[in-house]
């Protein structure tokens, strides 16, 4: 998909691509030949647009700049918030799961019920926060406003980006943290029925795990611009596939969870959970690193 915009000057041109009806970059032609590109993802991170030569590919993923990972500290950031929040809950939910697995092995200390159920709840609430701070930046870092002259505009807490797949990935995670809020908390609660754990425990676990799976590979279509790609020197492809892999691993926990499952599909739903919470982990810290994934010179201070 190409949609040309003018900007009032003729000399420059800029013009909106990405698969099908969405944007995932726009290019603003230089007067010389070639392209300024800024990338969807790239954008909202605060990373500047780059130059493409004369027929260069404007959707190819950019390689890996090394540099980024001394970067540790960037709390002036709000991705570096949105990092540290996806890191505090993906650790609650893995180590839950790991000691839930393993109770007797792990921390048999820490293994009573009730802990374990209010470590979930705050776990789903880290990701709550994460997941509105990251909504809220995919909203004010419309890629289509990128390489338009003029001062940013205001601040938006509301707003719609329907051919944005990155709000549309952000808006599905957050309803997912919704809805593990209404399980981890229903899960809480002592003497539920089997309806009622189905109900207010099980039912919400597998829609917020499908809201996860899909916002996972809408931010993967978002980073790739396309259905499928193979970039392993680009870090947000990593980051992508890795969340990707997190939330099948849910899906899958889900799906084996199910009220009257045997003891030996719950253990199994267990080990899911952690290691879809180990991919969550791993691909928060990523998050970081990505902040100052450019060229030295271009870097923002932390």
């Amino acid at each position: 998909m190409e949609d040309p915009q003018g900007t009032g000057d003729r000399q420059v041109q800029v013009t909106h691509q990405g698969p099908g009806p969405f944007v995932t970059c726009c290019l603003r032609s230089h007067l010389e030949g070639g392209h300024l590109v800024a990338h969807s993802r790239r954008h909202r991170k605060g990373l500047r647009a780059h130059s493409v030569s004369p027929g260069g590919a404007a959707q190819r993923l950019l390689p890996l700049e090394r540099r980024a990972f001394r970067h540790l500290w960037a709390p002036r950031r709000l991705g570096w918030w949105v990092a540290i929040l996806f890191l505090a809950g993906s650790a609650c939910f893995t180590f839950g799961a790991l000691v839930a697995a393993w109770p007797e092995t792990v921390a048999p200390a820490l293994s009573d019920s009730s802990f374990l159920g209010r470590l979930f709840v705050v776990g789903a609430v880290f990701f709550t926060g994460a997941a509105g701070l990251q909504w809220l930046e995919v909203l004010n870092g419309d890629v289509q406003e990128a390489l338009h002259p003029g001062a940013p505009g205001a601040w938006r807490w509301f707003g719609w980006r329907p051919r944005n797949l990155g709000y549309l990935a952000c808006s599905a995670q957050l309803a997912g943290t919704l809805l593990f809020n209404l399980n981890t908390l229903a899960a809480t609660r002592p003497h539920l029925s089997e309806q009622q754990e189905r109900l207010w425990v099980w039912s919400p676990n597998m829609a917020g795990c499908i809201c996860f799976l899909v916002a996972s590979y809408l931010a993967y279509t978002e980073v790739s611009h396309g259905p499928v790609a193979f970039a392993p020197r680009s870090l947000s492809w990593w980051i992508a596939v890795v969340n990707l892999g997190g939330s099948a691993a849910f899906q899958a926990s889900a799906l084996t969870s199910f009220v009257g499952a045997t003891e030996g599909l719950l253990f199994w739903s267990n080990v899911l959970t952690m290691v879809g919470g180990a991919c969550f982990f791993a691909g928060a810290y990523l998050l970081i690193p990505e902040l100052f994934d450019e060229e030295p010179s271009g870097q923002p201070d932390g």
